[in-house]
Formats: structure tokens, C-alpha cells, sequence
């Protein structure tokens, strides 16, 4: 346990539950490993890969974790840094198998994702995106804050069905996290909104046969599925086994949530609608027990493994209904022997989509994206991953499972943990990232956790089945497993059936070889269950980890472990922060980009310079204008370097009438409606780490709404580059790693305008309007370091009133192991205990924790804003401490 200096003028920073030694199986004692969440005897490779799993999900100063998918736009989780939103099919297997561990701040962090889809659920009124209008209860491919997409985005989007099967996970998932919670409050408010989805999907059920119909890309990994193409060469419905088998999951827990919420009569209706629906897979079952892709509604099957026709083996739904219980163990154990008998279906030990490839999509396999093994032909999904491990947990496929995780750790190690996995499992999709991090590839490390124990959530209790790895004959599990307001601990010894268990010592008798049910009113609020295997003796009373101290980090400590570049290596984007989000909507007219603070009077004499420069102007490092493009792209007046590209939806505007007075040298813009950006590669020149100006000509639209980025070269929710933004009342702000600025002046709307901002760090940040400065404020070195320090200090204050354990504690610290993880990556790696990643992507990796800290402690300080109006006293109470926070 490491001890840091408490000296008067402190910063709190919590002590990482990471501590004990990251060892290796040969540094620990012989059959023996002792993590700070697994330890255990016998195979202890197993037992350290779990804790690692484990360790993924918290500030690890190691690996990549979940904590770097922190949004504070939503206060939520991000699907990854170059994702902006957050997707149902990436996070479904990820989501599944972490939410019995999730504890505070993820649960809401969770929940405020998912609300991303519920709020903007289809009512046959809302347009999302496209302008699509949705029916009554549809969910989405993608969300974030007043953005959906209702039907698959992307492919040949004009004959894409809704998104059926993205529904029916997104019920699964919402329903499994009432299941575990038990929160009366939140079952009134979401069952309402499940019980439309669940009616949605019913509209497709044929009754004649109690299959579903689904249009092209209406299935989980779509757009690989086209649905029946008719002989005419159109596209309709076909009946799809996903759908099926993923809505009867759904069901299964939507009923137990009915239960919860005492609607006997709508568990009861749910419960038949499941059973039709289980007996209509039988239709769609292979005489060798596995399930098909697809029956077209004149009985072309698709998937039928070595067909000549649509031969193909289709992996999702087959490993799904083993993973959700769907089939019974005599069914599972026949669809893993088929997967088994396929070697290039894992030819990589992780799983792909489909093998073969393809015959059956409505484009032809011949591009990179389509072809077999890169996209959803044949990829990898770690969110598929997920649900095949927790298929091996329970036919005691250890090895499979083992194999899979120690895949996963070759892109871990080496901070490049991208979906989808690209050559079948073994490349990254983006290759030119510096790092890459999603949350579907936290899936496997996940399931390596649920697996070990299942867990199956009722109404009345929670039924574990221990899937203990052969050679593990000792194992205890160290974090609690959440059942509503209980914590459950969990240890095993020897190997085989369940022989007897303990609960805090008492014989508990409600367990068969291969179960333990645990009725939620006979459970003590900290239970310890202990379980003998294969006639062992039962361990020692198991008792709660010790709370994690609390260690302090002085001023100086704090700006160190803080301290940023001010560079980074995203590209400059015109009009989107740098994950897409944040739109634009209005018009850009011109855009330079200068590497020194310029003056009043340079901004004044660039307020009437027509491009191409004269030669004797003060020369930008970039300078473009938009009455053209030339193949999607917009040149740089000033250098062969530099030329913007358009992404999406950006509409180059020829200037044909008289222009503005004041701006005659002005002949185009380009027309940002939402949907695009303009972007250039990253280049050193542009990092402006210490001093720079914009200057562009912008047109707000009237109704604009939203806040949205003018230009964008700095990491969402980071300090670390530089950003100037336009609010939703017009209002500008600048970003830079020297300070933040706003203006209380708004620009005009439907009005061409001059803004320009600029920054010193040794003099000051200034914006100006028209030519004239509207804001300024002397440029502050680390001008995080104040908030971060408020934000972890609260959190000793919390735990002090006995409020640690509740969200807002949680948040704080989360931000306080934040901080600590960067700087015990520092002394690891100095003391050469970490073995940093090459050295051209070294400093990006490390630039990672420092993003994360701030990221955790700008959404709290969002949270804390919203709480100023609170009318709920624990919410004003939590405010008022927050306000007595230096």
C-alpha cells in the first residue's frame, strides 16, 4: 500500500484500487495469485486474466479502461474517442456483462446513454436524423443529445428497414438494468417506454407462424442482411432469427420487470407472446440444431452452412441464444459443436460474423468495407465477443474463453483496443489513430467476469451458476455484485458441482450441482456467499475489502501529474468537435488560421485582405474560402498543404448576388446544415500550443438551437489544443490549454460577421467581433488545475458526511483515482514496471489519463451547475457543500 505526503494545503486524491502488484504469474508465489479484485490457486494465468478484466473498468494506470469513455455532454458514456454518440448493437455485449459489477458513478453514467435512445424514441411524430420519422416505440442505431438514427445509417439507407433488432436489444438491456437495480422510482418511468418497443416489434410477428418480419438492415449487425430479395431485384421483409431470438431474451426480462412493478396481467401477456414467439423458432432451426440467418417468405433459407446457396454459418444469433438461455443446454451444446466444426470462423480465437463470406447483401463483396472480414461480412465484433464467451462460461468452454481474452490483450497492451477488428479479428479499423479505444472492446473482458457466475436476475432472486475454470480450485472474487440495494461477494473452492454453500457463514440449502438460488428477502444487505465444488470443504467466512484509503496530493503534485502539451494529433475540423458532435448549422464564408496572437489592427487589415494574399500581408499558416470545391475538397490559399475535406454533408455556395457591404471580396461559403464538417490532417504546425489566432466570416442561422463548434483541434471535454464555439444564443467561447474565454455579446443572426479569436500564453486570450475586442482575460497556465482540485476535494468532504457511496461521492472520487492513475503510470514506467507503448505514440497514450481527469471533472461541474435549481434536498445539499469547495 503506497503512502503519499499529507501536507496543509491539499488536494484529495484517492488511493487506486489497482494498488497491489500488477505481478505476473511467474513473479507470484508458485499456484498462488493475488490481485486487488481475483486471487486464488491453481491455474493463476486464469486468475490474473480475470483480474484484469476487472481492472478495465476502473482508472487503471496500465490499460485503457472504461473511465476514458467518459462524456460530460451527457454526463454518460461515449461509444469511443472518434464515436460520438452511443450505438445499442456496439454496447449490447459490453453492457449485458458488466452491468451486475457496474457500481456508481457508471450505473447513471449508463443510464444517461440510454436515455439518449428513450428520450428521442420513435412516436410517429419526432424526426431524427434524415428527417426519418419512426413508429411508436423504435428505437435507434445511434443517439446523442438531439440526434438519432431511427434506421441503420449507413449502406443504401433509402431501403433500410427501422431498426427492429436494435429495439429489441435496447429493451433487453434497459430491462436487465431494472432487473438488477429494483428501483421503484425508475420502473414506473421506463416500463411505460419498454412495453411501446415491445409493442413495436409486434407488429411484425406473423401470427400464421410466430416469426418476425424485418425489412433490409433490420437486423443487430446491419447492413449485412438485405432481407428477401424479391425476383423482381427489389428488397421486402423476410423473417429474421435474430429478431426472434433477441426479442425473446427481451421478454424474459421485461416480464421480471413487470413482476417488480405488480403487473401481473402485462407479465402474464408478455409471457405468452414469448412462448408463441419460442415455438416459431423451431422454423427456423437446422436439422444439426443450429439456427439460420433468414427465411425469405417463399422458404429460401439463408445461412445454411454449406449450401450451395446462401451457405454460409451466421454467428450472432447462434451464439445469442446460448448466451441469453434462449435454447436449453442439449440445443447449445449442438450450436457450439457447429461453431467448433468451423476453424476459420475463429480463426483468430475471437469470433467474426459470418463464414464464408456473404452471398446475400445487397451490395457486392467486392470493396474493402464490404468484402469478407473487414465490416459486418465477416469482421469482429467485441460485442459479439461478449455474448460467445458467456456462451463457453456455460457449456465450461473455459479454454475458448481464455484464448479469446489473451487475443484481446495483444491490442490492450498496446492501447489499441478498436472496433470492429479488421482481417478477421487481427487489425484495427483505424489504423492512422494514434490509440484507439471502444467501448465494445471492454465486451470480452467483461463477460470473463459474468461468465465466471452467470447470474440470472428474477423478480424474487438472483440464480448464479459458478462456471469456475478447470484448475482454478480456489477462487474469491473481491468486488461486489449489485442485487437491487444488496452486495453480493462471491468465493469457490475445489472444482465440480455445487456441494454446499455458505451465506456470512450459515448453511444456505437453495443450490443443485449447478445453481444457487438467492431469494432477494432472505439475503442480508452484504452477503458472502461461499461455494464448495466437488465435495470440498467450505473456505473461511469471506469479509468486505477494506474501504480504499484516501491519499492527498499537494498543489505542485497536482499541476505535475496535470500538466498537458497542448498538442495533440486530431485533425482541425471546421464545423464538429472532434467526434463528430456539436454541428454546425449557418454559413462559413472564410477561415485562416495564423501561428502568432495577432493585433487589433492585423484583424483589421485581414478584415479587408481578399485571398490570394498581396505579398506583402501577414501570411496565416492557412487560408481557405468555399464558392468551390475541388473532388470534396477546399484548397489552402497559402500552401500546398492544408486542404480541407468535406465529411457528410457540407454544400459549397457560389456567391451570385451583391454581396454584403464590407465583404466584396467575398464570392462563396460553404453551407453547414447539421450533417458535416470540413476537416484537414493533423500537422505540428497546426498545434498552436502556446499562441494562434482564428479568424473567420460566419453566418448563425436564425433558428439555431445548439451549441456547436466554429473550429475544432482539441479533445471533447479536454483542455488540450484549442476550440472556438458558437452557443445556442450566439454567444462565442475559446478553448486553448492556456485558458477558457466567453463573450456576453452574441453575434447576429442571418448576418455575415467577422469573429476572430486569439491567445498568448504569456500575454492574453481576446475574441472580437467585427473588429472590435467583445472579451478578454489574461491566459492562465493549467487552468484545469483549480477545478480539479475543487472537484476531488469535495469528494473527502462527502465521504466525511457519510456520503461517499452515493453517486455524487462516487463521481468525485472516480475523479480523484483519475488523477491518481496518471501518476502511478508516471512511476511505474519510470521504475520500469510498465512497459510504455513505442515511443511515437507514447505521449498520446499518456495524454489519455490527463484528458480523462478533466473530462470526469468538467462533467461534475455540470452536474453541480444543474444542481443550483435542485428542489430534492440531497441534490441542494450536495450543492451547498459543492459551493463551499475551493
Amino acid at each position: 500500500m503506497k503512502c503519499v505526503n499529507t501536507i496543509a494545503v491539499l488536494t484529495l486524491v484517492a488511493m487506486a484500487p489497482w494498488c497491489a502488484p500488477a505481478a505476473s504469474a511467474q513473479d507470484a508465489p508458485s499456484q498462488t495469485f493475488s490481485g486487488p479484485y481475483y486471487s486464488g490457486e491453481g491455474d493463476v494465468e486464469y486468475v490474473q486474466l480475470l483480474d484484469i478484466a476487472r481492472r478495465m473498468f476502473t482508472a487503471d494506470p496500465e490499460f485503457q479502461n472504461l473511465t476514458m469513455l467518459y462524456m460530460p455532454s451527457w454526463n454518460g458514456l461515449v461509444e469511443g474517442p472518434t464515436w460520438g454518440a452511443w450505438w445499442i448493437q456496439n454496447s449490447y455485449g459490453t453492457t449485458y456483462c458488466a452491468l451486475p459489477f457496474f457500481e456508481e458513478p457508471f450505473v447513471t453514467f449508463l443510464q444517461n446513454s440510454h436515455d439518449l435512445w428513450f428520450s428521442q424514441m420513435g412516436d410517429g411524430q419526432r424526426k431524427g436524423y434524415k428527417d426519418w420519422v419512426a413508429p411508436d416505440g423504435c428505437l435507434c442505431d445511434a443517439a446523442s443529445p438531439g440526434w438519432i438514427v431511427y434506421k441503420q445509417g449507413d449502406g443504401r439507407t433509402d431501403i433500410h428497414d427501422w431498426g427492429m433488432e436494435f429495439t429489441a436489444a435496447g429493451v433487453l438491456m434497459q430491462s436487465e438494468l431494472l432487473l438488477i437495480s429494483r428501483d421503484a422510482k425508475a420502473i414506473a418511468h421506463y416500463v411505460p417506454l419498454l412495453e411501446r418497443s415491445a409493442n413495436f416489434i409486434e407488429t411484425r410477428r406473423d401470427p400464421s407462424n410466430n416469426l418476425f418480419l424485418a425489412g433490409p438492415a433490420g437486423n443487430l449487425l446491419a447492413p449485412s442482411y438485405a432481407g428477401w430479395k424479391k425476383p423482381d431485384g427489389s428488397y421486402d421483409k423476410a423473417y429474421l432469427t435474430g429478431l426472434s431470438i433477441t426479442y425473446i431474451a427481451a421478454l424474459d426480462r421485461l416480464i421480471e420487470v413487470e413482476k417488480l412493478a405488480g403487473a401481473a396481467d402485462k407479465a402474464a401477456l408478455y409471457a405468452e407472446r414469448r412462448d408463441r414467439a419460442r415455438e416459431g423458432l423451431k422454423l427456423l432451426t437446422t436439422d444439426e440444431g443450429y439456427f439460420i440467418k433468414s427465411l425469405d417468405p417463399d422458404g429460401t433459407k439463408h445461412g445454411v452452412y454449406g449450401a450451395a446457396k446462401h451457405g454460409y454459418f451466421e454467428a450472432s444469433p447462434n451464439h445469442d441464444a446460448i448466451a441469453f438461455r434462449v435454447v436449453d443446454d442439449a440445443q447449445a451444446a449442438k450450436i457450439y459443436d457447429k461453431i467448433a466444426s468451423i476453424p476459420l470462423l475463429r480463426r483468430h480465437d475471437i469470433i467474426i460474423a459470418n463464414e464464408p463470406g456473404l452471398d446475400d447483401m445487397y451490395e457486392e463483396p467486392t470493396s474493402w468495407l464490404w468484402q469478407h472480414g473487414t465490416w459486418v461480412n465477416g469482421g469482429h465484433w467485441s460485442t459479439c465477443e461478449a455474448r460467445m464467451i458467456m456462451g463457453y462460461y456455460r457449456l465450461g468452454k473455459y479454454e475458448d474463453a481464455r484464448r479469446s481474452m489473451k487475443h484481446m490483450m495483444t491490442f490492450a497492451r498496446d492501447f489499441r483496443l478498436d472496433n470492429p477488428l479488421v482481417d478477421f479479428g487481427n487489425a484495427v479499423y483505424q489504423p492512422k489513430e494514434m490509440t484507439n479505444l471502444c467501448y465494445d472492446s471492454l465486451g470480452p473482458m467483461a463477460a470473463l467476469i459474468r461468465g465466471l457466475f452467470e447470474y440470472v436476475y428474477k423478480a424474487d432472486a438472483l440464480t448464479v451458476y459458478p462456471h469456475i475454470p478447470s484448475g482454478i480450485t480456489r477462487l474469491e472474487q473481491k468486488f461486489p455484485i449489485r442485487f437491487g440495494t444488496k452486495l453480493l461477494y462471491f468465493t469457490t473452492t475445489g472444482q465440480g458441482p455445487v456441494t454446499a454453500v455458505n451465506v456470512n457463514g450459515k448453511a444456505w440449502t437453495a443450490f443443485d450441482g449447478q445453481a444457487i438460488r438467492l431469494a432477494y428477502d432472505q439475503l442480508p444487505d452484504t452477503a458472502f456467499v461461499d461455494v464448495a465444488l466437488g465435495g470440498a470443504a467450505l473456505g473461511a467466512v469471506s469479509s468486505k475489502p477494506p474501504k480504499r484509503a484516501v491519499a492527498l496530493l499537494d498543489q505542485d503534485a497536482l499541476a505535475q501529474a496535470l500538466k498537458m502539451s497542448g498538442t495533440n494529433t486530431l485533425p482541425l475540423r471546421i464545423g464538429a468537435d472532434s467526434q463528430g458532435g456539436n454541428k454546425f448549422v449557418g454559413k462559413i464564408w472564410q477561415v485562416r488560421i495564423y501561428e502568432e496572437a495577432l493585433t487589433a489592427e492585423q484583424l483589421k487589415t485581414a478584415r479587408r485582405e481578399p485571398l490570394p494574399l498581396p505579398a506583402d500581408a501577414l501570411k496565416p499558416i492557412c487560408a481557405w474560402t468555399f464558392e468551390y470545391g475541388e473532388s470534396g475538397h477546399f484548397k489552402n490559399w497559402v500552401g500546398q498543404n492544408f486542404a480541407l475535406k468535406m465529411e457528410g454533408s457540407v454544400k459549397s455556395v457560389g456567391y451570385a448576388i451583391d454581396p454584403e457591404p464590407g465583404f466584396d471580396w467575398i464570392r462563396g461559403c460553404a453551407n453547414f446544415t447539421g450533417h458535416g464538417w470540413l476537416e484537414t490532417p493533423h500537422n505540428a504546425k497546426l498545434s498552436l500550443a502556446n499562441r494562434g489566432s482564428i479568424f473567420l466570416v460566419v453566418t448563425a442561422d436564425e433558428g439555431f438551437q445548439m451549441s456547436a463548434r466554429l473550429v475544432d483541434k482539441i479533445p471533447v471535454g479536454s483542455d488540450n489544443g484549442y476550440l472556438l464555439d458558437i452557443g445556442a444564443d450566439r454567444k462565442l467561447r475559446l478553448i486553448t490549454c492556456s485558458g477558457t474565454l466567453s463573450t456576453d455579446v452574441a453575434i447576429p443572426a442571418e448576418k455575415m460577421t467577422t469573429v476572430a479569436a486569439t491567445w498568448d500564453a504569456a500575454g492574453d486570450l481576446r475574441i472580437y467581433i467585427d473588429g472590435k475586442c467583445v472579451a478578454s482575460r489574461p491566459c492562465e497556465p493549467q487552468p484545469g488545475v483549480a477545478l480539479v482540485k475543487r472537484v476531488t476535494s469535495l469528494a473527502k468532504t462527502l465521504e466525511a458526511k457519510g456520503l461517499g457511496e452515493t453517486y455524487e461521492g462516487r463521481h468525485a472520487q472516480l475523479a480523484a483515482d483519475a488523477v491518481t492513475a496518471i501518476v502511478d503510470r508516471q512511476r511505474l514506467i519510470a521504475d520500469g514496471k510498465i512497459t510504455p507503448i513505442e515511443d511515437s505514440r507514447r505521449a498520446a497514450a499518456d495524454q489519455l489519463y490527463v484528458d480523462t481527469a478533466m473530462k470526469i471533472c468538467q462533467g461534475f461541474e455540470r452536474v453541480m451547475n444543474a444542481y443550483k435549481e435542485a428542489s430534492e434536498p440531497e441534490k441542494a445539499n450536495v450543492y451547498g457543500l459543492w459551493t463551499q469547495t475551493e
